[in-house]
């Protein structure tokens, strides 16, 4: 009789979420994203969505959710998020009314910050394509 060990599945926040989705994208080079209007929050969420997805791949549990205001489209949840990276250094929020965000995360940080994160980097880069491509739209 063979037994298959079965791995325990990892927790993320919604900490990590941000961080490894930003890390992410200072791998790609982004170092400046708006959060003007609602382009934004809708690629979070795709980035969030591509994340829930997989993540019986990346044998992952989601201690958290992102969900938009039907008629605002923006997120409560991002907008923590985005307060919590800022208290965290990873990223600043720049001019008077705080509609840009640069990455203090540079593409030479990104790996480390991914490797600490449960999951590892795969889940987290496939989460940064999904913003991109539904930030691109």
């Amino acid at each position: 009789m063979t037994t298959t060990a079965i791995a325990s599945r990892q927790y993320v926040t919604l900490d990590d979420f941000m961080t490894g989705l930003l890390a992410s994208l200072a791998v790609e080079g982004i170092t400046k994203i708006s959060i003007r209007g609602t382009a934004f929050y809708a690629a979070t969420e795709a980035a969030f969505k591509q994340m829930r997805d997989d993540s019986v791949r990346h044998n992952l549990t989601l201690r958290f959710r992102v969900s938009r205001n039907a008629v605002y489209g923006d997120s409560a949840d991002v907008r923590e998020g985005i307060t919590k990276a800022v208290q965290r250094d990873l990223i600043s929020l720049d001019n008077p009314v705080y509609l840009d965000m640069t990455l203090k995360v540079t593409a030479d940080d990104g790996p480390a910050y991914l490797q600490s994160l449960p999951g590892g980097p795969d889940a987290y880069r496939e989460a940064a394509v999904a913003f991109l491509a539904a930030y691109a739209h």
